[in-house]
């Protein structure tokens, strides 16, 4: 009899651990957006999104708002306050969980500490390492939240791009001459995929159901840190919510390192789309793609018109005028300004040149971000083109360097800019020029070596893909010298800063710095020109790509 009890004890419990797992009453609605750049009223906008929230909200339990990264920057709402009433918005807006993007260090390390203190949102970072003597301002921010739908418990990890180091400010990372802060760069990615493994692992054991990865990292031309490589590497996520390469992904599976399927999904930016993400009582999870909404809530729509209200006096100050468009990309929105030439990188370089009295101007892809529309152009469109308020400087470089900065700016350049509605082989270092062309032979393999921080340290061959590069003197291009000394106006950014990773002028000789902010280098360049000159209507063929 002892017996016969113990084996149906022993039932009894299997039964139980089998088949007693709580069950959601209701479906998970978690909403998503990345890599909004302080479009706050741009596409679907905020004040729609608010609405499908409210909306979903007033029918279901379950429902989350979370942001995947490089929110605070990009535009006037974020440079004109520091951020500030960007986060203010998502306050407002409800956001739950968010994590950071490499554009959130724009303003500096103790700016982005002074946000944190504002954000009323929990953020999320897994993989970051401080080595430095003074205060890590990730102290405290979690790796990993878990939270509870009918007694289900859904994990979310916070994973932040390496390339942050420097597709941001590299200087910003530093204290002194040393790197402070690292994502887990290096061993080819392996480093952040056993981070992110070692997370998901502690969040299976803390016993969540569901696993998703808030990630920033983008699906293309971020390799070996890509979203769809760390899914390739680890087990144990269900779903990655990715951000970074401002993908259009409304669900793609790819199986993780068992052979099970993982789903990714990418949202674009500037509110092209919002995603939602959808966990079934019966534990089917899908992602889909919200583009517009006939409702907008009318709290976020004032709030906007209140921060309108408070920049106008500076944005819609008209500083020139145009007969025609001009873009960053082409009739499909594919952008192009981090591969190839476009009339607003034209205008921006040659803005550089003119304010700074160089020789050359040049302008890096990540600082050339919106068309120009025709009509009168405000302080406010410029703001858009360059939203990061980089300052100007100018120094002597040999003909060398900039052979060596032209040749990492070209180093992802592929024969085609894209493929499948994505921009492909895109560079945030690529290089638009004034007083200057040169053609990228896309058949030659990039000699550029970089370090484990993807700072350029040399080229593994004489063999270049750039070539054919001429400098305008007293009006005719004449080939460039690598010996002779030119004059180079950029942002401080790319000059001083090594920005993107490009070290090429290191060693330049510093004429001047500081002098202007980028939109004011264009508003005076606009000044001087009264109105846009037909050149810009069409590509000068400052860039060849073959």
């Amino acid at each position: 009899m002892k017996r016969f009890i113990s084996i149906l004890v022993t039932i009894s419990m299997c039964i139980c651990l089998n088949g007693c797992q709580k069950k959601l009453k209701d479906d998970i609605y978690i909403f998503f957006t990345s890599d909004v750049h302080c479009g706050l009223n741009d596409n679907l906008t905020y004040p729609s999104l608010k609405a499908v929230i409210d909306d979903t909200r007033a029918e279901h339990k379950n429902v989350l708002l979370v942001d995947l990264g490089d929110f605070i920057q990009g535009g006037y709402y974020g440079a004109l306050s520091g951020g500030e009433m960007v986060v203010q918005i998502m306050n407002e807006m409800g956001y739950d969980i968010v994590t950071y993007g490499n554009h959130e260090f724009d303003y500096g390390i103790d700016r982005l500490h002074e946000l944190m203190g504002m954000m009323e949102f929990e953020t999320l970072a897994s993989n970051v390492i401080y080595t430095g003597n003074k205060e890590n301002i990730f102290d405290g921010i979690a790796e990993y939240t878990i939270r509870e739908f009918d007694g289900v418990k859904v994990g979310f990890i916070g994973v932040l791009t390496p390339d942050s180091l420097t597709s941001s400010t590299p200087k910003f990372f530093m204290e002194g001459d040393k790197y402070v802060y690292d994502f887990y760069t290096g061993e080819n990615g392996k480093l952040l995929q056993d981070k992110v493994q070692s997370v998901v692992d502690e969040v299976r054991k803390q016993g969540a159901k569901y696993v998703v990865a808030m990630t920033h990292l983008g699906s293309t031309g971020t390799e070996p840190y890509d979203a769809i490589s760390l899914i390739h590497n680890t087990n144990g996520i269900d779903v990655v919510l990715d951000g970074h390469s401002h993908s259009i992904i409304v669900e793609d599976k790819y199986p993780n390192k068992d052979g099970e399927d993982v789903i990714i999904s990418s949202v674009g930016t500037k509110l092209e789309a919002a995603g939602e993400l959808i966990i079934s009582k019966e534990g089917e999870i899908k992602t889909m793609h919200i583009n517009k909404y006939d409702r907008k809530d009318e709290a976020i729509a004032a709030t906007i018109a209140d921060f309108d209200k408070q920049l106008e006096h500076i944005l819609n100050e008209v500083v020139g005028s145009s007969e025609f468009d001009m873009r960053i990309d082409d009739d499909e929105g594919i952008r192009m300004s981090r591969d190839r030439e476009t009339t607003v990188g034209d205008f921006v370089a040659d803005a550089y040149r003119y304010v700074m009295e160089t020789q050359i101007g040049m302008a890096n892809g990540g600082g050339v971000r919106s068309n120009i529309e025709g009509g009168e152009i405000t302080y406010g469109k410029l703001m858009n083109v360059s939203p990061f308020r980089n300052t100007i400087g100018s120094c002597k470089a040999t003909g060398q360097m900039i052979l060596d900065a032209l040749e990492f700016g070209a180093r992802n350049t592929e024969a085609i800019y894209k493929f499948d509605g994505n921009a492909v082989g895109e560079s945030g270092g690529f290089l638009s020029v004034s007083g200057l062309k040169y053609t990228i032979d896309t058949s030659i393999e990039t000699p550029v070596i970089v370090d484990e921080n993807d700072m350029l340290t040399g080229f593994s061959s004489d063999k270049r893909r750039v070539k054919d590069v001429y400098v305008l003197e007293d009006g005719e291009y004449v080939e460039i010298d690598p010996q002779k000394e030119y004059t180079v106006a950029a942002t401080d950014y790319v000059l001083y800063n090594s920005g993107d990773g490009n070290t090429a002028f290191k060693d330049a000789t510093m004429i001047e710095i500081n002098k202007y902010v980028d939109t004011d280098a264009m508003k005076e360049y606009l000044l001087h020109l009264e109105t846009m000159p037909d050149e810009y209507r069409k590509l000068q063929g400052r860039i060849t790509v073959k």
